[in-house]
């Protein structure tokens, strides 16, 4: 008994487009000479179905249609459309663009390290903090 293996689909494939020779497996193996007679089948009532889809008279219209629209010149009128839209947009970003001026530089007082030192060891020994100051402002005016 004499075992075959069976074509592949791509083998099968070359042998329906006559691309390769498989005639001596095919006349032995009766499974891939009925696979190859299906895809046989398969592909001419793909073909008769692609024949009879679209008349010659549909497609002669069709190419008329094109050519007329070939031979008709656009119009005028729309050629400087995007021209103007462009400049419209280009005026506005003009017009809405304001580049950012950077800050000015601001006055120091020149303090000495004493005095900040003098300030700084007075926040850091109060007792109440900072906010409490406007609060005690309101009781002293009263007096």
């Amino acid at each position: 008994m004499v075992r075959y293996t069976h074509l592949s689909d791509d083998a099968l494939l070359d042998a329906l487009y006559g691309l390769a020779d498989n005639e001596p497996h095919l006349r032995e193996c009766a499974i891939c000479a009925q696979r190859l007679s299906e895809w046989r089948q398969k592909r001419e009532s793909l073909a008769a179905a692609a024949d009879g889809g679209v008349s010659s008279d549909f497609l002669a219209a069709q190419r008329r249609k094109i050519y007329e629209r070939l031979e008709r010149p656009e119009p005028k009128r729309l050629r400087w459309a995007p021209a103007l839209a462009m400049a419209c947009l280009v005026a506005v970003g003009v017009l809405v663009y304001h580049p950012a001026t950077p800050p000015a530089p601001q006055q120091r007082a020149d303090v000495s390290d004493s005095q900040l030192f003098s300030d700084a060891y007075s926040m850091d020994q109060s007792l109440e903090p900072s906010a409490a100051a406007p609060i005690h402002a309101l009781f002293e005016g009263g007096n």
